[in-house]
């Protein structure tokens, strides 16, 4: 509330037959509840931050395009067992020439 719709609020509770401290006591308390409430303004800024931090989390978002080239760059199940399996003829390609060249 504003001051000048205070002290509108004041004159009227004055008008209805009140005293000027029973208006102001009651003035006084009605600002105390309505002080902590959102304005339409706070609203509003609220509104535009909540459309500003989505539009920015779109951003970063992968996008499905992204989502398939990190696919196709991404190794297999069968693209590591076969480097395992050349890992494992190699070694025991090793393994047989030593035992070859000591024999």
């Amino acid at each position: 509330m504003q001051a000048e719709d205070i002290l509108t609020a004041t004159h009227k509770l004055e008008e209805s037959g009140m005293t000027r401290s029973q208006s102001e006591t009651i003035a006084s308390t009605i600002i105390a509840a309505v002080a902590p409430l959102a304005t339409k303004t706070d609203l509003e800024s609220m509104k535009e931050a909540t459309k500003a931090d989505l539009e920015s989390m779109r951003e970063q978002m992968a996008t499905k395009a992204d989502l398939e080239s990190l696919k196709e760059h991404m190794a297999t199940k069968k693209d590591v067992e076969s480097v395992k399996v050349w890992y494992l003829l190699t070694l025991l390609g090793v393994v047989g020439t030593i035992l070859y060249i000591t024999d």
